[in-house]
């Protein structure tokens, strides 16, 4: 997939495309990328976004409000999807690969959002503090009961889950930090066969030729 930085002003993020609410989002997730949360007035995301102040604030209660409801929802799609992997029934390196390829996806289709995902999750330690019972309230604590599931399995060899997730996770989260920093150019999902094969590796399991 190529990769797309998505600066069209009326893409949403949780917002249906083209409205008033997606055009707030869009700017504020742009902003926040570039200038950090701190750096960023509600006053410039209204005049980047082309609404009025108030209108933001029909939305969004305030600055910090728009910043974590951006969090959110990237943290929403990425724990839904290792869920969903965690529902194949093909063995654990089938459930790697589909979450190595759609981690990469995910950040190549909106790399801005994914961008501020990267750097500014540190600022919502709270977002995942709800009990997560039967129900993953993160991608760490998806990753750790997808892999608990397969220790219990005999699929892999029992250790500790937490840092084992946070091992593999950061196969792909590393990569994408580096990028953030300049480190390379292009498209995550390049190199998605390199991030498949060094998760396995993490977890003791080798790609099948």
């Amino acid at each position: 997939m190529a990769e797309r930085m998505y600066h069209e002003p009326s893409r949403g993020v949780s917002a249906v495309d083209g409205t008033n609410k997606a055009k707030i989002e869009r700017a504020a997730v742009r902003l926040f990328s570039e200038h950090g949360v701190d750096g960023v007035s509600t006053k410039s995301i209204a005049q980047h976004a082309g609404v009025s102040e108030g209108l933001l604030y029909r939305y969004f209660k305030n600055k910090d409000t728009l910043a974590r409801e951006l969090m959110r929802s990237i943290h929403i799609r990425l724990t839904e999807m290792i869920m969903a992997a965690a529902g194949r029934q093909d063995g654990l390196a089938d459930q790697v690969g589909f979450i190595v390829r759609h981690y990469c996806e995910i950040a190549d289709d909106d790399w801005t959002l994914f961008r501020y995902h990267i750097l500014h999750l540190h600022h919502f330690p709270s977002l995942s503090d709800a009990p997560a019972g039967d129900w993953p309230n993160s991608p760490h604590m998806a990753a750790i009961k997808l892999l608990q599931k397969a220790m219990e399995g005999g699929e892999i060899p029992k250790s500790d889950p937490n840092i084992l997730a946070a091992m593999a996770l950061g196969v792909v989260l590393q990569p994408a930090q580096a990028k953030v920093l300049g480190a390379f150019d292009g498209p995550l999902s390049k190199h998605i066969d390199v991030f498949d094969r060094a998760v396995l590796s993490v977890l003791g399991l080798k790609k099948e030729a």
